[in-house]
């Protein structure tokens, strides 16, 4: 069985952290599931049996380490399910890790890295504490307090990136480059160069992961999909740009990707029975 909960920060994290998750698979059977670009960078803690995933980019899946930095992805990716899993995540703002770290983030795209390469030494305090507490309750108690901690001179770090990760996010990547520029007073070089370094991708990039990401989302747990109304939802000019974007992102065309998605979708409906 696969269970997926997602959990709020406090409150004063919120600006940085979009949700906590915890995800639990115990069926014990291999499964392969599909995620797309989500626009968002992760912090991820196993404290179960061991998964692997598979990028575009590599033929043969590869087994994580317990704690994991993942980066903005810019493909489709599969994650391998075996024995009994359980994962916590926190899943971060585009440009916060950035922001609360002074870490930059172009060379994790696509990528996923040891932790220590970012916690350091605490990567290893932290995951033990997630391992060994009794409940949700504790596990969401040892995050919100580590991360509080790191709110200490981020404004110092705070820049144009932000600014234009929000516009972004606010206007569902339906937002041009031009637009951008115009509305933070900034040559395109300039927020480039400040928004590759906090995201590791480009304005134009960024924009086209965000438009797609709830439509993929859509498509990944939809029985039935009206394939106009998501031409329309995304702002497309017509279909054929709809599903040359869809490709380029999730590596399938919308109709196999729906398909492909269905066993997942199964999953998810037994829990809520």
């Amino acid at each position: 069985m696969l269970s997926y909960q997602k959990y709020g920060p406090r409150p004063i994290l919120e600006p940085f952290i979009v949700c906590y998750y915890d995800l639990a698979y115990t069926q014990g059977e291999m499964r392969i599931i599909q995620s797309p670009p989500s626009g968002y960078a992760a912090i991820i803690f196993n404290l179960g049996d061991p998964y692997a995933v598979r990028t575009a980019a590599e033929k043969d899946f590869q087994t994580l380490p317990d704690c994991i930095l993942a980066g903005q992805q810019t493909k489709n990716y599969r994650i391998r399910l075996s024995g009994n899993v359980r994962q916590v995540g926190i899943v971060f703002k585009p440009t916060a890790i950035a922001t609360l770290f002074d870490f930059s983030m172009r060379a994790v795209v696509d990528k996923r890295i040891n932790l220590d390469a970012l916690l350091g030494d605490q990567t290893g305090t932290l995951h033990t504490s997630l391992k060994f507490a009794t409940d949700v309750a504790g596990r969401l108690d040892a995050l919100n307090t580590y991360f509080t901690t790191r709110l200490e001179g981020h404004e110092k770090r705070v820049n144009v990136a932000d600014m234009a990760a929000a516009l972004i996010l606010e206007n569902t990547g339906n937002i041009t480059v031009e637009r951008l520029m115009e509305e933070l007073c900034v040559s395109r070089r300039h927020l480039e160069r400040k928004f590759l370094e906090k995201t590791g991708l480009t304005p134009k990039q960024y924009c086209r992961i965000v438009r797609m990401a709830p439509i993929s989302n859509q498509v990944a747990h939809a029985s039935r999909v009206d394939w106009q109304d998501m031409v329309f939802q995304g702002g497309f000019h017509d279909q054929n740009h709809f599903i040359k974007d869809f490709k380029a992102l999730n590596d399938l065309s919308p109709g196999r990707y729906l398909q492909e998605h269905a066993e997942l979708t199964r999953l998810l409906d037994k829990k809520k029975e």
